[in-house]
């Protein structure tokens, strides 16, 4: 059986753009146009997806990442999402200089497809988590 369109479309931009590390996924998935919210990141354009993948793929290499569940309804899914990579550079204010720690993100993405693309994505991630594998935050909280 085929796979739902709207599913097979999320699931090959989210592999080619954080599992291959390839940001001209963006243009070949995602409308110009698009709303992007995401954490920690302000701004509804696809710029902000931009920004948060550049800034990801600059500071991490060894990436890895694993669609834990992926539901797709007519033109919307959900996606659950770990990646995890080794900081090799600069992560912004969080981590501005290399630990060569294995960091491992959460999140899940909220996606809605119009004419084959990406129009809308709202994606959460456990920024709480990041903070405290960079030793930021303590723990038990």
């Amino acid at each position: 059986m085929a796979a739902n369109p709207t599913e097979a479309l999320v699931r090959s931009f989210h592999q080619d753009l954080w599992g291959a590390g390839d940001v001209s996924a963006i243009d070949r998935y995602v409308a110009p146009d698009a709303v992007v919210e995401m954490t920690g990141s302000q701004g509804a354009t696809v710029d902000v997806l931009r920004a948060d993948v550049e800034r990801y793929v600059g500071a991490f290499d060894e990436v890895t990442t694993e669609i834990l569940d992926l539901v797709a309804d007519g033109d919307r899914a959900a996606l659950w999402w770990r990646t995890s990579g080794r900081h090799v550079g600069p992560y912004g204010d969080i981590a501005p200089e290399p630990t060569g720690r294995l960091i491992t993100m959460e999140g899940v993405d909220f996606i809605t497809i119009a004419h084959h693309r990406i129009v809308a994505m709202r994606s959460f991630w456990d920024a709480a988590s990041v903070y405290r594998q960079f030793d930021l935050l303590p723990t038990n909280l």
